[in-house]
C-alpha cells in the first residue's frame, strides 16, 4: 500500500469526498462515497470496484492492513477532514467505490430451482426506510429486493450508512416500470404478491400460507400500497395489533413480516 500525506484541500482527487451533505444526489455518477472504517473493510471486501480510499493521519495505521494493493489511500489531517467533508466527522475513513451495472434479474435468479424471497419497495421515499429494508434483508437471507425508480439510489451515502453496507452484498435490481417487472417474475419464476398494509380488514399475516417464492410489496410511507399494486398481489396482509398505535414504520412492519416471510421449512 502506497499512501500519499494531502494538505491542500483543493487537491482534485479529494474532489468526491468535497462537501458530501451538498452532493449527496449520486444516482447519476459512475462512482459512490461509504462513510467508516467499517463500511470502508465491506466496500473492499464487496463486488465493488475501490476507487480510492481516504484516510485520516490518525487512523490510517489500523487500516493500513485491510487496503489491496494499488488502490490509491489520501490521508488527511485529522483537523482538516470536517472541512472537506463539510460536517463534523470522526470515522476515521471514507473509500470511493466504482458503480456496477444494474444487476438483471434473469442473470441473478431465471435458473433458480428453489425457494426465493423478495422485498419489493414501488415507492419507498425515505432513504433510511431503504437502508433499514436492505439491512433487514441481509440478516434474513433474502433473496433480492425489487425497487422502482422513484426509490432512493441504494448506493446514496445515507442508505448505504443505515444499511451498515447491506446494499452492497443485497442484489437489488431498479425498474422503471416495476408492476410491468411483477408480471414477469410471477409468469417466469412463479413468485407471488403479498402485500403489506395497515387495515383491520385484511388478513393476519401468521393465517397466510407461505408461498415457495415470495415478493412481499412494501407500501409508500404516506399512502400505502397503491391500489394497482394491490390488484397484482395474492392476498393483502397485515400485522394484528392489540394497542392503540394503528400502524407501523414501514421498516419496522417490513422486519417482522420479512423473518416471517423468509422462513424455510425447519427453521
Amino acid at each position: 500500500m502506497i499512501s500519499e500525506l494531502i494538505h491542500d484541500l483543493d487537491d482534485p482527487r479529494l474532489a468526491v469526498y468535497r462537501s458530501l451533505k451538498a452532493t449527496n444526489a449520486t444516482r447519476d455518477l459512475d462512482c459512490f462515497v461509504v462513510e467508516g472504517e467499517k463500511l470502508v473493510e465491506r466496500l473492499i471486501a464487496s463486488r465493488f470496484p475501490v476507487a480510492s480510499v481516504l484516510v485520516t493521519d490518525r487512523h490510517l495505521d489500523r487500516l493500513a492492513a485491510t487496503i489491496p494493493d494499488g488502490v490509491p489511500v489520501y490521508v488527511v489531517p485529522f483537523e482538516k477532514v470536517h472541512d472537506l467533508v463539510g460536517f463534523p466527522f470522526h470515522r476515521g475513513a471514507l473509500a470511493c467505490g466504482r458503480r456496477l451495472p444494474r444487476p438483471d434479474w434473469r442473470a441473478l435468479w431465471g435458473t433458480s430451482k428453489g425457494p426465493l424471497t423478495f422485498a419489493i419497495c414501488p415507492q419507498i421515499s425515505n432513504p433510511e426506510n431503504v437502508g433499514s429494508i436492505a439491512r433487514l434483508c441481509d440478516a434474513f437471507g433474502v433473496d433480492g429486493i425489487f425497487a422502482g425508480s422513484s426509490c432512493p439510489d441504494p448506493l446514496s451515502r445515507r442508505v448505504l450508512r443505515v444499511s451498515m453496507g447491506s446494499t452492497l452484498r443485497v442484489p437489488i435490481v431498479v425498474a422503471d416500470d416495476l408492476l410491468g417487472l411483477a408480471s414477469e417474475l410471477e409468469s417466469a419464476l412463479g413468485v407471488g404478491f403479498l402485500a403489506a398494509v395497515a387495515d383491520d380488514h385484511a388478513t393476519p399475516f401468521g393465517r397466510v400460507e407461505i408461498p415457495s417464492r415470495v415478493g412481499l410489496v412494501l407500501g409508500d410511507e404516506d399512502r400505502g400500497v397503491d391500489p394497482d399494486w394491490l390488484a397484482r398481489c395474492r392476498h393483502a396482509v397485515t400485522i394484528p395489533m392489540n394497542g392503540r398505535a394503528s400502524s407501523l414504520n414501514v421498516s419496522t412492519a417490513a422486519a417482522i413480516l420479512l423473518y416471517h416471510f423468509s422462513r424455510r421449512d425447519g427453521d
